[in-house]
C-alpha cells in the first residue's frame, strides 16, 4: 500500500491523502478549526484525513509539500527592488518578512505557519502526530497548482495558466502540454504580480484583502472602467510579447495590507474608502476599472501562446486569480479558448493535493477520486440523530427518498429558504450541492431575504445558481459543463425574467452545472424542482453566516438555530424551525 500525504502549510492551509494512487481525502484547516482562511500548520487537517481514510500517521510513507523554500533568491532580489525604487515600502515589505518567517505564538490571535515551518516540517509533523519513517518532497508551487487542475480532464494537448501572489519566484506560468509533453511559456517573475495588484485595490477599497476579493469582483458590473486607462497606464503596464509589469511603487501589495497607499493613488481615484462605509459611484467605478484591466492583462499573456499555438483550444487555470470567475468567462465569451476547466480549489488548498499527485506514477492515479470535489466527512444517521437531539425539542423522523424530495421542493416551491446538509463535505471555497443555503431562483426578492437575515452581506454581491447540466445551456449563455461553480456565463435573454434571483446587474450568473454522476441527490432535488416549476435551478449560496462553511452537524445545527432559515434538510430528516428548542444551541459552538 502506498500512501502519501500532501500539505498546503500557509495561508488556506490544508491536507490531502493519496492511497494508492486514488485521493481518499481533503479538508481545509478552516473548516475544522472554524477560523475562516486558517494558515495554521494543518495538524487538525492531517488528523481528519487520516480519520477518513482509516489510517494511522505512521502509515505514510511520502509527505509532500506544496512548496520549494529554498528558491527565494528571485523573490529576495524583487524585495531589495521594491525597497530601492519605495523606500516607503521598507516597513511594509520587513513586516511581511517577519511574518512569513516566524509564527505567531498562541497569544497572539490565531496561529499563522510561517515559513520557517517549511524548513522543519519532518520535525513539526513527528512532534505533533508521532514517530513516522516517511519520505519528505518538496514541490514547485505554480506545479502543485497545475498538475491539481490538469488532473480534471482527460487531455492530452492543452495551454495551463496558474497565476496567484507569488510562487517561489514566479507570479504568473503559462505552459503548454501537447501530447502529454510539458514545456514552459512564459515565466512572469514577482513581485509583479497580478493577485497583488487586484488585492491591492480590494483594500484601497475598503474590503478585507485576501477575503474580499470577490466583494470587489461583486460590485464591479454596477460601474464604468471610466479609470481603466488610468490604470493600465500607470499601474499595470502591458508589454510586448504579452509581458506586463506592475508598478509596485505606486501599487504596493505590502503597504495595502497596512492600510498605506501612495498618494498618487488618491490623485487618480479619490480617496480610499473607508472599511464598513456604502461605496459611492467613484468607488464602484473603480472596481469596474480594476477588473476591466485585470482582464484586459490576461488576455494580454495568453494572446500571443493562442497565436503562436493555433491548435491549442483548451485551457486550464489554477492559482488563486482563477478565483475571477468573471475573467474566466471571457476566455469563452470572447472565443479565446474552446473550454476551460479550473478545479475546486484552485487557491493554495488545492496545492495539497497538487503536492501529492507530484510523487504519485502518472499511472497510478485515480484520476475520478481527484475530480471528486466532494472531499471531506460524511456523517451516518446516528451522528445526524444526536446532533438533532440536542437542538430540537422532539425526536425528527427520517423520511424515504420520494417523500423527502416532494416535501424540500415544495417548501423551495412556496419561497422557503433551506439549509442543506447532505454528503461528503466540499473541498475548496464553493457550495457545490452538500452544505448549501437553497432557495427558488425564480423569486427576485428572496435576495433581500437571505442577505438580510441569513447571510448578512452586501446587497451588490451576486448569488449562484445550481443548475441540473443537461438545462444549463437553455438558461445561460454557456456550452460546457462548470461543475466547480468557477465560471461566469451570461444568462439568455429570454431566461432572465424565469430566475432573477440568481441574475447579476450585468444579466450575468455564476454557474454550477450538476450532472447525476457528480450528485446524484442534488441532481435529483434540481430535477424535481424543475418537473414542479419549470425551472431546474436553484439559487445556491454557502451554509455559513461570516464563518467558514460549516462542517458537522453540530455545525449545521448552530448555524441554522442562528438564522433566519426555515428549515434544516440533514440527511434523510427535514427539521423546521419550529421543531427547534427554545434555547437551541447558540452559533458561537458551530
Amino acid at each position: 500500500m502506498s500512501v502519501i500525504l500532501g500539505l498546503a502549510t500557509m495561508n488556506n492551509s490544508a491536507a490531502a491523502l493519496f492511497v494508492d494512487g486514488k485521493l481518499v481525502a481533503a479538508v481545509e484547516e478552516e473548516r475544522l478549526t472554524r477560523v475562516k482562511n486558517d494558515g495554521a500548520f494543518p495538524h487538525h487537517a492531517i488528523t481528519e484525513v487520516l480519520r477518513i481514510g482509516g489510517l494511522e500517521f505512521s502509515d505514510i510513507d511520502e509527505v509532500a509539500v506544496y512548496w520549494q523554500p529554498w528558491r527565494m533568491a528571485g523573490r529576495g532580489v524583487g524585495t531589495v527592488r521594491k525597497i530601492l525604487q519605495s523606500p516607503s515600502a521598507a516597513k511594509s515589505v520587513t513586516t511581511r518578512i517577519g511574518a512569513l518567517f516566524s509564527s505567531k505564538s498562541a497569544t497572539e490571535g490565531p496561529q499563522e505557519s510561517g515559513w520557517m515551518d517549511l524548513f522543519r516540517v519532518r520535525k513539526i509533523l513527528t512532534t505533533e502526530h508521532g514517530p513516522c519513517d516517511f519520505k519528505l518532497h518538496y514541490i514547485n508551487h505554480h506545479l502543485t497548482h497545475q498538475l491539481y487542475a490538469e488532473a480534471m480532464r482527460d487531455w492530452d494537448s492543452f495551454v495551463s495558466l496558474s497565476y496567484d501572489g507569488g510562487g517561489e519566484e514566479s507570479s504568473t506560468i503559462v505552459t503548454t502540454v501537447r501530447n502529454g509533453k510539458r514545456e514552459g511559456i512564459a515565466d512572469h517573475r514577482w513581485p509583479n504580480s497580478l493577485g497583488h495588484f487586484y488585492s491591492a485595490f480590494t483594500g484601497f477599497l475598503g474590503f478585507k484583502m485576501l477575503e474580499g476579493e470577490y466583494k470587489m469582483m461583486g460590485l464591479a458590473p454596477y460601474g464604468k472602467p471610466i479609470y481603466r486607462d488610468a490604470i493600465l497606464k500607470e499601474i499595470l503596464l502591458l508589454e510586448d510579447n504579452g509581458g506586463y509589469r506592475v508598478n509596485t511603487t505606486l501599487c504596493d501589495y505590502h503597504s495595502a495590507l497596512r492600510g498605506v497607499f501612495h498618494p498618487r493613488l488618491e490623485e487618480l481615484f479619490g480617496e480610499a474608502r473607508t472599511p464598513g462605509t456604502a461605496p459611492n459611484e467613484r468607488h464602484i467605478d473603480l472596481a469596474a476599472s480594476v477588473q476591466a484591466a485585470f482582464e484586459d492583462a490576461l488576455h494580454h499573456i495568453l494572446g500571443p501562446v493562442r497565436k503562436a499555438n493555433p491548435d491549442l483550444r483548451k485551457l486550464v487555470i489554477s492559482g488563486g486569480c482563477a478565483l475571477n470567475v468573471t475573467a474566466n468567462g471571457t476566455l469563452i465569451s470572447k472565443d479565446t479558448f474552446d473550454e476551460i476547466i479550473i478545479p475546486p480549489a484552485p487557491h493554495d488548498a488545492g496545492c495539497a493535493v497538487g503536492a501529492a499527485l507530484a510523487c504519485v506514477p502518472h499511472d497510478k492515479v485515480d484520476l475520478t477520486s481527484v475530480r471528486n470535489p466532494y472531499q471531506g466527512a460524511e456523517w451516518d444517521t446516528a451522528a445526524i440523530t444526536t446532533a438533532l437531539d440536542s437542538c430540537c425539542a422532539q425526536p425528527q423522523t427520517a423520511l424515504g427518498q420520494a417523500e423527502f424530495l416532494e416535501q424540500v421542493t415544495g417548501l423551495l416551491a412556496d419561497g422557503k429558504i433551506i439549509a442543506w446538509f447532505q454528503g461528503r463535505a466540499e473541498f475548496g471555497p464553493r457550495a457545490l450541492g452538500t452544505r448549501s443555503f437553497l432557495a427558488d431562483s425564480r423569486k427576485d426578492s428572496i435576495r433581500d431575504d437571505i442577505n438580510a437575515k441569513i447571510k448578512k452581506r452586501e446587497h451588490f454581491r451576486p448569488f449562484a445558481p445550481s443548475v441540473a447540466e443537461e438545462a444549463a445551456s437553455d438558461f445561460f449563455e454557456i456550452d460546457q459543463s462548470s461543475p466547480y461553480m468557477n465560471i461566469v456565463a451570461r444568462v439568455r435573454d429570454e431566461r432572465a425574467a424565469d430566475i432573477p434571483a440568481i441574475t447579476h446587474t450585468d444579466q450575468t450568473a455564476r454557474v454550477h452545472t450538476v450532472s447525476q454522476s457528480a450528485n446524484p441527490l442534488y441532481h435529483a432535488l434540481l430535477t424535481k424542482f424543475g418537473e414542479k416549476t419549470g425551472v431546474p435551478v436553484l439559487l445556491n449560496t454557502s451554509f455559513n453566516i461570516q464563518e467558514p462553511i460549516v462542517y458537522t452537524p453540530e455545525n449545521a445545527c448552530a448555524t441554522f438555530a442562528a438564522s433566519g432559515v426555515d428549515a434544516l434538510v440533514i440527511g434523510d430528516f427535514v427539521v423546521l424551525r419550529e421543531a427547534l428548542k427554545e434555547e437551541s444551541p447558540s452559533k458561537a459552538v458551530a
